[in-house]
């Protein structure tokens, strides 16, 4: 009997699935993630640059100009997709796997591209390294690269990485949760996607319960979610005033600035973000939320 066939072969510990909801969740705090890391990466690129980032100006661009823009970024976006699955393949296939590759759809929500491989086990370490390694390794030579070579370009395929490992980033905080000796699997049910943890052959060991764990979890949840109630209800009001009004969106004044969106005669746009103060909103949102969750807790039966 071969380790994984032993592994998979005694109940897991926890299973995680991607379920429609799961699914649909990652998709919105993608979208919303890949502004947030454009923005955070635009501030590394006017740091290399020696200027403020803000106000963003948006100027107008002939159509040619704008259709040439968008393919380059289509095309290094594809290019970093590609080289995000070959770092996950590769260490899948440096701890053991035999990884393959292919795009697919969840539950026909959004396109995505992959790597998998079957009837391999991980150790927790293993696959946090496998889930990780794109994230860190592509960030870290971007920023890099960004550093030689300073242009908006980078930041757009930066982000779209950072975008596109939200699943990664979740997936492995969950895996935290546990000791170092379990072990990683597919599910019992093969045809579902996800994940199962598995405790060693001789004890069936506990989820790590860390003091103040379930607490910050919320908090982090809460956090999340007020930040993209806030991003998408700011681009909700931009594209609503781009449709019906002026074009001009104004969020706040002075220190309590949260969102300038202020179209010029010139057909160019000025953008302005009062990340403090979307910061300070993002986390109290995320403590009224644990707050909440605590308090439901108490009351359940």
């Amino acid at each position: 009997m071969t380790e994984t066939t032993a592994t998979t072969s005694r109940r897991p510990l926890a299973t995680f699935r991607l379920t429609r909801q799961v699914a649909l969740a990652w998709i919105v705090v993608a979208v919303v993630g890949f502004f947030a890391f454009a923005y955070a990466f635009g501030h590394v690129l006017a740091a290399f640059r020696g200027v403020p980032l803000e106000p963003i100006v948006l100027g107008p661009s002939p159509p040619p100009a704008a259709a040439a823009w968008g393919l380059v970024s289509l095309a290094l976006v594809a290019l970093v997709v590609v080289a995000h699955e070959w770092l996950h393949g590769l260490f899948m296939a440096r701890y053991g796997g035999s990884p393959t590759f292919g795009v697919g759809s969840s539950y026909f929500l959004f396109p995505y591209a992959y790597a998998e491989t079957e009837v391999t086990s991980y150790t927790r370490t293993e696959m946090l390294v496998v889930l990780l390694a794109p994230f860190v390794g592509i960030t870290s030579g971007g920023l890099v690269l960004l550093a030689v070579y300073p242009s908006p370009i980078l930041v757009v395929a930066l982000a779209a990485n950072a975008a596109g490992s939200i699943g990664d980033l979740w997936m492995a905080a969950a895996l935290l949760q546990y000791p170092r000796d379990v072990r990683v699997a597919g599910l019992p049910d093969e045809a579902a996607q996800g994940f199962a943890v598995y405790g060693p052959a001789t004890s069936e060991t506990p989820r790590v319960e860390r003091p103040g764990q379930p607490v910050l979890s919320s908090v982090v949840v809460g956090t999340v979610g007020t930040f993209a109630l806030l991003a998408s209800g700011l681009l909700v009001g931009v594209l609503g005033s781009l449709a019906f009004g002026s074009g001009t969106v104004f969020v706040g004044e002075g220190s309590w600035l949260l969102f300038r969106h202020e179209r010029q005669s010139d057909g160019s746009v000025h953008l302005e973000l009062g990340a403090t103060l979307v910061l300070v909103l993002s986390m109290a949102g995320g403590v009224l939320w644990a707050g909440l969750q605590r308090v439901r807790g108490t009351l359940e039966p």
